[in-house]
């Protein structure tokens, strides 16, 4: 996989540097290979688009790496899939923790008393 940078912008405001790439491989590279590609560190990478032209083996990607995890938390959405995902998670979370703090819970109005 050869990649080539077409583009590469520095965002103050949004704190984030913006690369678009040119990769030249045989089969469409997935957003994990792009991420390693950058060189940086992968949870501050959003890869935004994969666009390639039909029957020709280059690709064209737009990414985007920011300063700092909260600066990437500001800007970026959470897709409502993953975000379904981290609520059901959470509910799991939060009906199987009662269970176990209901005797802390008596231990702790017993102190009180």
């Amino acid at each position: 996989m050869e990649s080539k940078i077409i583009k590469q912008e520095k965002n103050p405001f949004l704190n984030r540097e913006e690369i678009i790439f040119e990769i030249k491989s045989e089969a469409a590279p997935s957003f994990e290979e792009i991420k390693k590609q950058t060189g940086k560190d992968e949870n501050l990478v959003v890869v935004k688009k994969v666009n390639s032209n039909f029957g020709t083996q280059t690709f064209t990607v737009e990414v985007f790496i920011y300063d700092s995890p909260e600066a990437k938390k500001k800007i970026e959405i959470i897709p409502q899939k993953i975000k379904k995902q981290q609520a059901e998670e959470a509910k799991k979370v939060a009906e199987s923790q009662p269970t176990e703090q209901k005797p802390e819970e008596t231990t702790q109005e017993e102190q009180k008393k």
